[in-house]
């Protein structure tokens, strides 16, 4: 469940459960009951449930419980179990947790915001990044599974493939699910960057080389403003993929950042809008979210309910034009799902009096029936959330 879900209630083995909304609660490992009651609802045995990384969060959510414009999720079709996933962020609208400094006169801090994985049990630290999500699957070893598969913008790692098989799982199944990329957001009221940007570009910007405008290559008539070069938490699959990238551009070594670039949120306008000069700054930004933005689906979250009717708007854009020394920055990633390759071959099934087990009903079931995300109602879902639908069972990939 996620954070738009509104509170319908549920019968289930003749008890009513409430489903709300998730807000700050999170995952729990311990399966020893808590005596609590929780005022969201928590995943019963037979449910599914996913967690993972910010990138893909909605396109799994989109997935589980349907859209803003009709197209339903998994969820309804009635089946008994339940496709239950948890936002790597802490609110819909895709932010982090902080603590509010206005009572404590202290600076705000960000907070470890915490879900309910499964009922009965205590809440535990969430799953906020693709990388979180696979250490988070590898370390649940519990005979009944808390987690059962992870939504995730990077691949498992050859160590975390030998982990898995360690644990006596086979290895860790992936499936692809969609494509995004990565590429520079800027102030799209004013902007001093060029109107493209290159991998070489910005390894001078991030590296220090360049610190004005004009002393990118082809731009000597830019502005002579202090680039403001920003950078999501390296936890990211954002961080990652641009890190690569500028590796790459930096002949095979890893570059060494300026002390001018700063930290801030994965997929976050307000970086741009919100920082001393938004005309100087750049982030990294996800093509998939920003066009989730541009659809209208975030509204004011400052709005009571039944909330505001106009949605927000990004006030960003991607470069997308040519730089002076090269190709515009525009990096592809990927959005898979990554499950036990146990349970790909579990014989139990996932719905009473049915013959396919959740692997097979909702990603991967080769030689048999197409699962739900293979179809094109899952696709649908997936274009919703801004993604590029491809689907594709690549088995034990790793990095």
């Amino acid at each position: 469940m996620d954070a738009r879900r509104k509170e319908p209630t549920v019968k289930r083995q003749g008890a009513t459960l409430r489903l709300g909304l998730l807000g700050l609660a999170a995952a729990a490992v311990s399966l020893v009951g808590a005596g609590t009651a929780f005022a969201d609802y928590a995943p019963q045995p037979g449910d599914v449930v996913g967690v993972g990384g910010d990138t893909p969060q909605y396109a799994l959510e989109f997935g589980a419980d349907g859209d803003t414009i009709g197209d339903a999720g998994f969820n309804a079709s009635g089946a008994y179990n339940r496709l239950v996933t948890f936002n790597a962020t802490a609110d819909g609208n895709g932010r982090s947790a902080y603590t509010n400094s206005a009572t404590t006169g202290t600076a705000s801090v960000a907070l470890n915001p915490t879900d309910v994985l499964r009922a009965g049990t205590y809440p535990v630290q969430r799953v906020q990044s693709s990388g979180a999500g696979i250490t988070a699957l590898l370390a649940d070893t519990n005979a009944q599974e808390v987690i059962n598969f992870v939504f995730s913008a990077s691949l498992p790692s050859p160590a975390q493939q030998t982990t898995a098989a360690n644990n006596g799982w086979g290895y860790l199944h992936v499936v692809e699910i969609g494509t995004d990329s990565v590429q520079i957001a800027v102030d799209s009221t004013a902007t001093h960057a060029p109107a493209g940007l290159s991998a070489a570009d910005l390894l001078g910007i991030y590296t220090g080389t360049y610190t004005t405008w004009n002393q990118l290559p082809g731009n000597s008539a830019g502005s002579t403003d202090t680039i403001i070069p920003l950078i999501p938490p390296s936890g990211s699959s954002i961080y990652k993929t641009f890190i690569a990238d500028l590796t790459t551009a930096h002949g095979g070594t890893a570059p060494v950042l300026s002390a001018s670039v700063k930290t801030v949120e994965q997929n976050d306008p307000t970086a741009i809008t919100g920082a001393t000069t938004p005309a100087d700054a750049i982030v990294p930004f996800s093509a998939a979210r920003l066009a989730l933005w541009n659809d209208g689906y975030f509204h004011n979250p400052a709005t009571v309910f039944p909330g505001s009717t106009t949605a927000l708007t990004p006030g960003v854009v991607l470069l997308s034009g040519t730089p002076g020394d090269g190709t515009v920055y525009d990096s592809p990633i990927t959005d898979y799902v990554i499950f036990r390759q146990s349970d790909a071959s579990s014989t139990t099934p996932f719905e009473p009096g049915g013959s396919r087990n959740w692997v097979n009903t909702l990603f991967s079931n080769p030689g048999g029936s197409t699962p739900f995300f293979g179809k094109g109602a899952g696709q649908a879902l997936i274009a919703a959330a801004g993604v590029t639908p491809l689907y594709s069972d690549l088995g034990d990939v790793h990095s």
